[in-house]
Order: C-alpha cells, then structure tokens, then sequence
C-alpha cells in the first residue's frame, strides 16, 4: 500500500479534516464549544494523520493546482486497531494538558465505543476499515467522492477476502455509502454515563468477486 496523502501534506490534509469534521456530531460531542473547535480540531487532526499514516494508507485525488480534492484513509486487514497505548505513540497523550481532561475523556470514550461496536458487528471477520474519507469545499457536490470512493473499492477490495466497514454519525454520509454498495449494520447511538452521545451508524461493503 502506498499513500497518496504524504508527510508534506499533514498541515493542509488537517486543516481539511477539520474544516469537513466541524459539525460532525462525535466531534461536536469532544470538543462542545463551536468558538475553540476548529483550533483543537486542527491539532486533533494532525495528530491523528501520523496514525493514520503508520498502520494504513491514503488514498485521494489532487485538484489541477496540486491542492487536496479529495482524500481517505484505509486500514487494512489486520490492522493495529487504537487503544491507549497506540494512541500514546502518536501523541495523544498531550491533549489533556492541551484540551483539559474532560475532552480527553470524550475522546477516548469515543474511540472506544465505536471500534468496540464495529469489532463485534464484524464477528471476527477482518475487514478494510475506511477512515476520514472528505473530499473538499469547492470540489464537493461534483460526484468526485463517489468517483474515488468507487475506484478504491473495485481496484483494493473487490476481488479481496475482505469486505470494507466504517463508521458515521451522519444520516446523509448514510445515503451516500448507499449508493456505493455499503449496508448499515448497526445504528445504536454512543452515549454517555450522563446520557449525552450522538447517533452513529456502522456499515459493511462485501467485496464483489
């Protein structure tokens, strides 16, 4: 596998995530003030490139100035799935002094829930684990995304033993995952112990043979 997004690009591939995750109901859930979360988002983000980077691959297409149109990131089967220590690698481990514990909290209560929630969905099948797939402002409703999406899924997991899965807290990426051949699995929101959360939805693609 080999990255199409690369070291020289994090700033602005993060910058990009964070502008396309602002109103993302998980984000919103970690970080509730809309005034500071754009800033910890980029931070966020730039951090979660690096593992991005190291147990998978981008994927994505380059606008004719040579800026980001559209990018995602796969882990492939058998990845190293995030836990605490994972997370420490790559830096996680400053946000409480950065963000304050209780965004940290969030955050861990996020990742936890939702991969927890996908492993036992999948019932032990390995599957590509599609991640952060955002296509930019001005090259979105032009049918690039469903364009890249489509090529990745024929080119890597068609023909695989492996379906592809991932996860989203957005009724309209539902519909979008649809139309490219995804099914929704599971659809129980995340929560807390207080009872705040946000709807999440879990869907599996079955590679075509």
């Amino acid at each position: 596998m080999s990255d199409v997004i690369g070291k020289p690009d994090q700033l602005a591939a993060a910058q990009l995530l964070a502008d396309a995750f602002f109103d993302n109901p998980a984000h919103a859930y970690i970080y509730p003030d809309d005034e500071t979360r754009q800033r910890k988002l980029e931070w966020l983000m730039r951090v979660n490139l690096n593992a991005q980077l190291d147990v998978g691959a981008s994927f994505g297409e380059r606008a004719a100035d040579g800026s980001i149109a559209a990018m995602g990131f796969w882990h492939p089967p058998g990845a190293p799935s995030a836990n605490l220590a994972k997370l420490a690698k790559y830096g996680f481990l400053a946000m409480p002094f950065l963000h304050g514990i209780p965004a940290f909290r969030r955050m861990l209560h996020v990742v936890d829930q939702i991969e927890s929630r996908r492993v036992a969905v999948l019932e032990g099948r390995e599957s590509w684990y599609l991640n952060n797939m955002v296509v930019a402002p001005a090259a979105r409703g032009k049918g690039l995304g469903s364009e890249v999406l489509r090529a990745e899924l024929r080119t890597r997991v068609d023909g695989s033993e492996a379906p592809a899965s991932l996860t989203t807290q957005k009724i309209e990426n539902v519909k979008f995952y649809k139309g490219l051949g995804f099914a929704v699995i599971d659809d129980r929101r995340v929560v807390d112990s207080n009872g705040e959360g946000f709807d999440n939805w879990i869907m599996l693609y079955i590679a075509q043979r």
